[in-house]
């Protein structure tokens, strides 16, 4: 509680922080005097700082279009409001770099130029976060059956299926996913985003998911928050089939899910997951058979080795997403945020994810499908 408590506090902090910059900046550079005019956007910048939290209550409560509306608009301006403080950041870079040169330069002027910068770098990262690409990865696995030789496997993480990635968002993934001909799709966590939509309305696009060995999914930690209840409601009605701290072996290829630990539960408030879930999916596990962990987070590795688990599969960090934040997915994780890594006979593959969360925005990076081809 604690902890939570700590994350709370230093997120109306950086909230109310942000947009009290940004207010003041504006009136900074451009020299604002009305009484009137000050008032007003101080009143603005106040309700932009606490929208983003209104929306995501009123969206839990309410699935009126104006209800969903009001939380991708709120969504929006959070990503565009990072955008505006770094432009903030580079006027005021610039203004002192030009004044250290004995040069002149309108401040106004640069600060509308850096602004409609900051508009069009947001505007591509709105574009950008609803196209993911395909990004095929050759990977090769200890003692692969051959009949796995030259197979693909899909992995799909971070959907966040909800009020921003809708029906048409897994429509499109779906489309893509298939059209790759994928023989297994893994689906590791945060397929839904954890607001109560209908759920019901991403059956029919799950049904239409193809992969002659199976589709297999683990729980992400927005699972936990929408209930698991509710997700395994949907799932029941789909060919994919979860694995909750569970072994499954796939003509000679192991697949191991861990489902991400409830809060409250032993282990869920640190980075390593309730051990006792590790001895329940390892339990069958034949080490002369390559395995496959399915696991949401990039933590843990050591545990996966010491089980001989080939490849790790794992998403949560979306590197970053919106720059410069994969700065603080790397602090947290490493290099392990996002791509391929080997330690030994062990390889990790952290995905960035297919979709967003929060700001429907992505600049940091670009979402994507990787498609893996066995060797």
């Amino acid at each position: 509680m604690l902890r939570l408590l700590f994350f709370a506090i230093l997120g109306v902090a950086l909230l109310v922080g942000s947009h009290y910059f940004l207010y003041r900046s504006l009136v900074g550079l451009f020299s604002l005097t009305n009484p009137w005019l000050k008032d007003g956007l101080l009143i603005i910048f106040a309700f932009l700082s606490a929208s983003f939290v209104i929306a995501s209550i009123v969206a839990h409560k309410s699935q009126a279009p104006f209800s969903r509306f009001f939380y991708f608009s709120a969504a929006a301006w959070l990503g565009l409001a990072v955008n505006l403080v770094i432009a903030v950041c580079l006027i005021r870079l610039t203004a002192n770099l030009v004044a250290l040169a004995n040069c002149s330069v309108s401040l106004s002027h640069l600060s509308i130029g850096m602004f409609i910068l900051a508009l069009l770098f947001s505007a591509y990262g709105f574009h950008n976060a609803f196209h993911p690409q395909i990004k095929i990865i050759d990977v090769s696995l200890k003692n692969l059956p051959a009949a796995w030789k030259g197979k693909k496997i899909v992995q799909l993480s971070d959907i966040h299926l909800g009020h921003i990635h809708g029906t048409a968002s897994l429509q499109d993934l779906v489309t893509q996913t298939n059209a790759q001909d994928p023989d297994l799709i893994l689906i590791t966590g945060d397929l839904f985003d954890g607001m109560d939509s209908n759920l019901n309305d991403f059956i029919q696009p799950l049904n239409s998911l193809r992969a002659d060995k199976g589709i297999f999914f683990v729980t992400g930690n927005h699972e936990t928050y929408l209930g698991l209840d509710k997700t395994f409601a949907v799932l029941n009605q789909t060919p994919v089939k979860v694995l909750n701290n569970e072994t499954v072996d796939i003509d000679g290829l192991q697949i191991v899910g861990i489902s991400y630990p409830i809060r409250g539960e032993a282990g869920s408030s640190g980075k390593l997951p309730n051990y006792g879930s590790y001895i329940s999916a390892f339990r069958d596990l034949d080490r002369t058979k390559p395995g496959i962990l399915m696991h949401h987070a990039p933590t843990s590795l050591d545990q996966a080795q010491a089980a001989g688990i080939a490849l790790q599969l794992s998403g949560h960090t979306h590197k970053g997403q919106i720059w410069p934040f994969s700065l603080i997915t790397w602090l947290i994780y490493g290099k392990y945020h996002y791509g391929l890594h080997a330690r030994g006979d062990f390889q990790i593959y952290t995905t960035n994810g297919a979709c967003t969360w929060g700001p429907p925005m992505r600049t940091g990076n670009t979402p994507e499908i990787p498609v893996f081809r066995l060797q």
